[in-house]
């Protein structure tokens, strides 16, 4: 191999993001060859679960980090690295997955190293874009005059993912050897917030329930940028911005109502209680991620007026749009619902609750459906749009594949939820899952964009 082809292969944006996006298809296709893992028990996070989500996550976080840097057109700097981190963190990855199951001692210790190098290097990319975004401003005002409302939620949502990947190494640290006892101030700063055990649990959820939301919430303001908001009329521009600063208050709030859980002594509220003992209401921090939603679902309104002309470019637009809405209507229209009733599912719990069954259902089924697939779905379809709208027939596939995954799988998730079926839910899956797969095609094949859509 030539120096300047194994040159490209390293800081080639397009072909880093398509090895992201082969990598990511091949791991969903082999996950049930992977002892504890299947298609339909997400919720239920045993170690087996929670590895296997990070070996898919970690790397799509990556892929998110080298495409804004890429759009929002950061220096080359940031870019080479976070170019340069793709084949290391794809190769921790897999390392970590594997020796993940030996029980032998030196390979436990071999799994962690791995894990931790590629969770490092992630959070430091991921730190660099933050230190990008802030320059931003500032060597690229006109883009910022024009891009102010998604560079505000995108900017916010890097700095809560960053902050809950620290807590994740800090949480991983205190699981693992003699915990927080090497470092006597910290520990007794742990101590002094109802000690290890209550620290992790607080460190898990602020770690597990921020980073999602965050991350669905930063794809939207990028979704905006490559879609061209920024060159819609002043009034619909506005209407956009609008529903990305309701993204950007809901991970402000999201984000401090964790922290003070966290590293203090506050436990998060119900809000709007009924029912006996105030046994109904809404988790306080569910109000705050159903608003970033909310946001997403504003700047719809506004973001219409960019549907591209051509009918694999709108479609795949169409596409990306719908994971918003399928989240949402998962959330508000399923999830609330169930909270709202809790006197009747029993949090899951069946010494609490007739339908406890039907939340577990709802536990494992939307986890999957919004957290996993369609993350990824909104990454691979924003990131489609932006490198092939050109290649208008070859996106239509990917695009029609998704549109009826996206709805099958919520009408699945409400069956689910109703009897106990999965299956239906499964077959939207699995379109999803083949979507991925026609996305991989074009984005092996179309060339580099010439301009950033920030221009």
């Amino acid at each position: 191999m030539s120096e300047s082809r194994f040159m490209s292969i390293l800081f080639d944006t397009k072909k880093n993001i398509a090895a992201i996006i082969v990598y990511t298809v091949i791991m969903l296709l082999v996950s049930p060859l992977f002892p504890g893992v299947t298609w339909f028990r997400l919720g239920d996070f045993t170690l087996d679960v929670v590895n296997f989500y990070h070996t898919i996550m970690i790397p799509l976080a990556l892929l998110i980090i080298i495409l804004t840097a890429k759009v929002f057109n950061l220096p080359k700097m940031i870019q080479k690295i976070a170019n340069i981190s793709t084949y290391p963190v794809l190769v921790f990855s897999v390392i970590g997955l594997v020796l993940f199951y030996p029980t032998a001692s030196s390979i436990v210790i071999a799994d962690e190293v791995a894990q931790g190098i590629r969770d490092v290097i992630v959070v430091l990319d991921a730190l660099l874009l933050v230190i990008g975004l802030l320059m931003f401003p500032f060597r690229n005002r006109n883009d910022f005059r024009n891009t102010w409302g998604a560079y505000a939620v995108v900017l916010l949502a890097s700095i809560a993912a960053s902050i809950a990947g620290v807590v994740g190494m800090i949480l991983e640290w205190g699981d693992i050897s003699n915990g927080y006892s090497s470092i006597a101030f910290f520990q007794n700063y742990v101590n002094s917030v109802g000690g290890t055990s209550t620290f992790l649990g607080n460190a898990w959820t602020m770690h597990s329930h921020m980073i999602p939301p965050a991350i669905m919430g930063g794809i939207v303001g990028l979704t905006a940028v490559i879609f061209g908001y920024q060159k819609l009329s002043s009034g619909y521009r506005a209407i956009v911005n609008l529903g990305l600063i309701v993204s950007t208050i809901g991970i402000i709030s999201m984000s401090s109502l964790y922290w003070i859980s966290t590293f203090g002594t506050y436990v998060i509220p119900a809000v709007f209680t009924s029912g006996p003992g105030g046994v109904n209401g809404l988790a306080l921090d569910d109000t705050q991620t159903g608003l970033i939603g909310i946001g997403a679902l504003i700047a719809i309104v506004g973001l219409v007026k960019t549907l591209d002309s051509t009918k694999g470019g709108k479609y795949i637009q169409i596409a990306a749009i719908g994971t918003w809405v399928g989240a949402m209507a998962a959330m508000l229209g399923i999830g609330y619902l169930i909270e709202f009733n809790e006197a009747y599912y029993g949090f899951g719990d069946p010494s609490q609750g007739a339908g406890a069954l039907y939340d577990q259902a709802f536990s494992d089924g939307h986890l999957l459906y919004i957290f996993l697939m369609l993350i990824i779905a909104a990454t691979f379809f924003a990131t489609l749009y932006y490198y092939g709208k050109s290649a208008e027939k070859s996106i239509r596939i990917p695009a029609y594949l998704g549109i009826s995954g996206i709805a099958l799988g919520f009408i699945g998730l409400q069956v689910y939820t109703m009897d106990l079926s999965w299956y239906v839910e499964a077959i939207g899956l699995w379109l999803l899952f083949m979507s991925f797969v026609a996305v991989a095609v074009p984005m092996i094949r179309v060339k580099e964009p010439k301009n950033v859509p920030a221009n």
